[in-house]
């Protein structure tokens, strides 16, 4: 299998992790890209935030392997990266929102 081409990628984007704004730059090319024409071994996710969801200082550097991303189930970066998030945020001691503790309007 082969890393679908809409990974191959570097971008600046933000995400909410459970109703925590939080600013991710994914790089695909880390440090840069090489014009050898291969994939590179390892990837790299920066999350920054205002609060402590991701870590007690609201900043998360994450190394990962390229390869993982040839069977991975996400269809883009942000599932991924979201994903990643709500991992540490997890890690973090967070939880989503239960269902039984949203309000009902009808």
């Amino acid at each position: 299998m082969i890393i679908p081409e809409y990974f191959k990628q570097n971008l600046e984007l933000e995400i909410n992790v459970f109703d925590h704004p939080v600013n991710v730059v994914y790089r695909f090319w880390w440090p840069e890209k090489k014009d050898n024409g291969k994939d590179p071994m390892f990837g790299h996710v920066e999350f920054r935030s205002d609060s402590e969801i991701i870590s007690e200082t609201g900043y998360r550097s994450h190394f990962f392997y390229t390869d993982y991303l040839k069977e991975t189930p996400y269809r883009n970066i942000n599932q991924f990266v979201q994903a990643l998030a709500e991992y540490f945020a997890k890690e973090m001691g967070y939880e989503p929102p239960g269902h039984g503790s949203q309000l009902r309007m009808f």
